[in-house]
């Protein structure tokens, strides 16, 4: 990678702003004897910071990676679970050594805890709840997504930290690449030519194996822009190629869209500066697209009158006559109408706290709001409403603006100190974010790990390069 990346993995580049321990001040009583003890864990050199953020890491590459589910006799150990609460301990503990607060005074910090304290007065205040929610599946991700995105802008105190976490989702993800491809190779479709997800909960069916492939679209990029050697350029290029290849196998039209929105704005950000990769991936990818599958290449051309019949636009003659047998798309395309309809009313209904997390369906239809009460909305905006109301919408679009205008702040100031690879991880988190809000309009999936990971690296990133001095970085 760039300079400034080379040592990124060892310790001494990944202590942050850790104070060294033997500056560590004498103290007397209880806590005296606790940090006394913490200390001479670090004995040997082996920092507490670097192992906390180390634990930090591995808890990504569960969440993305899922092993438990390959594996069964990895769910009774709760590796999930394990590795967090390690990487919390481990932090508490150095907060402690080194007389630090436990969580930095940041952006993150505060919307993680306001969107904690959110998600339990939904789940108890929610209108179609009876009382208290219980601990339920929606409340133990939610709460330890936005404990995510906390961790991840606290532990960030350095640049080469934020970037170690994006190349840890990068690596990551090449299961999800790994596993797309055997399946293609294996004709592992389930409806028509589409392909179906991996056994893991983020890409299980094939819009949401699209989705998250187009948010991860941007790393592959950004690797191949900052790899250092011809070997490692081309296999960056080969994942992105592979990411695209898999998002037309699974038919998804909120794939393509996505795939679309963020190629505007890649080209928008670097189409001048690489236009010889732009002409090699515009190449690869018209000769991918015609494998995509008959069937699928005839779902990608109803896009535009999906999309009218969607906002209601759509001409008389061109409606769908509900009267006949629908067909699969068509009666995809009207259940997910129908159900942001309903959910809008019913947001309207009930702006403060929304429903609650987990509403009861029945009083939702005997309410007389339909399919809102069916199974879940497909639009990651509305399902926030639905659960959250108002209040929840308006933060969630705060997330994304946080890492929108937050890009700027690394961009410029990268610029500035001569350090490219820094400044453009800044247009990555621009470009995340325009994939989630194309995307997630689509899917019904708010607060995914992957988004809690864009905004915390983000406000770490503005927050760390905004404090550096605006001198050229040798």
């Amino acid at each position: 990678m760039n300079h400034g990346f080379k040592s990124a993995g060892k310790a001494a580049n990944l202590n942050g702003n850790m104070a060294p321990s033997g500056t560590m001040p004498s103290s007397r009583g209880k806590w005296g004897a606790i940090r006394s003890r913490i200390v001479g864990l670090e004995s040997g050199g082996v920092s507490l910071s670097v192992w906390a953020f180390r634990f930090l890491l591995w808890y990504i590459c569960v969440l993305l990676v899922q092993p438990q589910n390959r594996y069964t006799f990895l769910w009774p150990l709760h590796i999930a679970n394990l590795t967090f609460i390690s990487a919390l301990v481990l932090h508490v503990m150095d907060c402690v050594r080194s007389r630090r607060p436990f969580f930095a005074n940041n952006l993150a910090t505060w919307l993680g805890l306001l969107m904690i304290g959110l998600t339990f007065a939904s789940n108890t205040n929610g209108y179609f709840q009876n009382g208290w929610g219980g601990w339920n599946p929606y409340i133990d991700t939610y709460v330890k997504s936005f404990l995510l995105l906390i961790l991840v802008a606290t532990m960030c105190t350095s640049v080469e930290r934020v970037w170690v976490v994006q190349m840890t989702v990068l690596m990551s993800t090449l299961w999800w690449l790994k596993s797309g491809l055997r399946l293609s190779a294996a004709g592992a479709t389930y409806s028509d030519d589409r392909l179906m997800g991996a056994a893991i909960g983020l890409i299980e069916n094939p819009n949401s194996f699209a989705y998250m492939l187009c948010i991860m679209l941007p790393l592959y990029f950004y690797a191949l822009q900052h790899a250092k050697g011809k070997w490692m350029r081309w296999a960056f290029l080969a994942c992105a190629l592979s990411a695209v290849y898999i998002i037309f196998q699974t038919g998804s039209r909120t794939g393509l869209v996505t795939l679309l929105a963020v190629g505007i704005f890649f080209l928008k950000q670097y189409g001048r500066k690489n236009w010889k990769t732009i002409v090699l991936v515009a190449l690869a990818i018209s000769i991918i697209f015609p494998f995509s599958g008959e069937n699928n290449i005839r779902r990608f051309k109803t896009i535009p009158q999906s999309a009218l019949a969607f906002l209601g636009l759509a001409e008389k003659e061109e409606q769908v006559d509900y009267g006949r047998p629908l067909n699969q798309d068509e009666q995809s395309a009207a259940e997910r109408s129908a159900k942001n309809r309903d959910t809008w009313r019913l947001v309207k209904d009930f702006p403060m706290f929304g429903v609650g997390l987990v509403p009861q369906s029945t009083k939702l239809v005997e309410a007389g709001y339909g399919m809102a009460g069916i199974g879940q909305v497909h639009c990651e905006i509305l399902m926030v409403g639905k659960q959250m109301g108002f209040i929840g919408m308006s933060l969630y679009f705060f997330m994304l603006g946080v890492a929108w205008w937050g890009g700027p702040v690394a961009l410029v100031k990268g610029r500035k100190l001569g350090w490219t690879a820094a400044g453009d991880m800044g247009r990555i988190f621009q470009i995340q974010a325009v994939a989630i809000a194309v995307g997630g309009f689509f899917c019904p999936m708010p607060w995914h790990p992957p988004m809690m990971i864009m905004a915390g690296s983000a406000i770490a990133l503005a927050n760390v390069m905004s404090r550096m001095p605006t001198s050229p970085r040798e």
